[in-house]
């Protein structure tokens, strides 16, 4: 039988296009949503939360009552004269932070309290993407802070993705908060450094275990799982479908399941993965490849 699946196209995440607070043209403030203003920064929450927010010395901070990897935030902040990259910055460290960049403004979204501060961007030297059809991909979620190189001018295009490093890659790319989790014994909760990752995906079911009580975190990432995991996370950020595609190119669908084609069509759609004659879902993917899949898939759904 025949597959009619839909090419989604973006939707920012609080609401449709007609209802979004935030427009590229004219902007024209909600009522429908709860909202608090700075003299730079306008933070809205679909979801009834308590906002505080303020700002001093280039720092933009957000706090809300309800606020969770479910509940996003919005946050609009106007440049004025700040140049860089928006990340959020504490004691500790400095992580991504999803957000379009409009001009005059910046159009962010987070999942949790959070101070925001425009740094400068990284600068790589990856000298092994020179001639790569994966550069520019690389190179933007590089400036983010969402991937790194294996070292500062060696990027590892063609080497393989774990689970646990796309936990984080897909985490930090979409700004979700780290969440503890005890449920895989395999996971050190106090000494891995991605634990944190694993249960903000696992929690909003982006990523499951391989059984329920093990995670596998240094298990090797297939194509499949990389379709799935990145097909989830769109729908989890209420990426809604509007234009019906019929099917793709791939002779081995006919093995396929309901969630895979699914996911499959849609990335396809967006031009996330590209156009053969067989998908071998089961073949690992590269790190290059999964670069320009994340790249896609932000871009498509307003974070990048």
């Amino acid at each position: 039988m025949k597959k009619t699946i839909q090419m989604a196209a973006m939707v920012v995440v609080l609401g449709t296009a007609s209802s979004t607070p935030m427009q590229t043209y004219a902007y024209q403030e909600p009522t429908n949503y709860v909202h608090t203003k700075t003299d730079n920064m306008i933070v809205y929450s679909k979801y009834g939360a308590k906002i505080s927010a303020s700002e001093k010395d280039g720092k933009f901070s957000v706090k809300a009552d309800i606020v969770n990897n479910r509940q996003p935030l919005e946050v609009e902040i106007f440049k004025n004269g700040h140049t860089g990259v928006l990340k959020q910055v504490t004691k500790k460290t400095v992580e991504p932070v999803a957000y379009r960049d409009e001009g005059d403004r910046v159009i962010a979204t987070i999942h949790g309290n959070a101070e925001l501060q425009f740094v400068h961007p990284t600068v790589n030297n990856f000298r092994d993407i020179a001639n790569s059809s994966n550069a520019m991909y690389i190179t933007a979620l590089a400036e983010r802070g969402i991937v790194n190189g294996r070292t500062p001018d060696y990027f590892g295009e063609n080497e393989t993705l774990t689970r646990a490093q796309v936990s984080a890659l897909v985490a930090r790319a979409f700004s979700l908060q780290q969440v503890s989790t005890t449920q895989f014994k395999d996971i050190d909760t106090k000494k891995s450094w991605y634990g944190g990752y694993v249960g903000a995906i696992t929690s909003i079911e982006v990523m499951k275990g391989k059984t329920y009580n093990e995670f596998n975190p240094n298990g090797k990432l297939t194509r499949q799982q990389a379709i799935l995991i990145l097909g989830r996370m769109l729908d989890a950020v209420d990426f809604a479908p509007n234009e019906e595609v019929d099917g793709f190119p791939y002779s081995d669908s006919v093995n396929f399941d309901d969630e895979l084609y699914q996911h499959t069509a849609t990335l396809y759609a967006l031009g996330a993965i590209d156009y053969d004659e067989i998908l071998e879902p089961a073949q690992r993917i590269t790190r290059g490849q999964f670069a320009k899949m994340l790249y896609k898939v932000l871009q498509e759904s307003g974070r990048l």
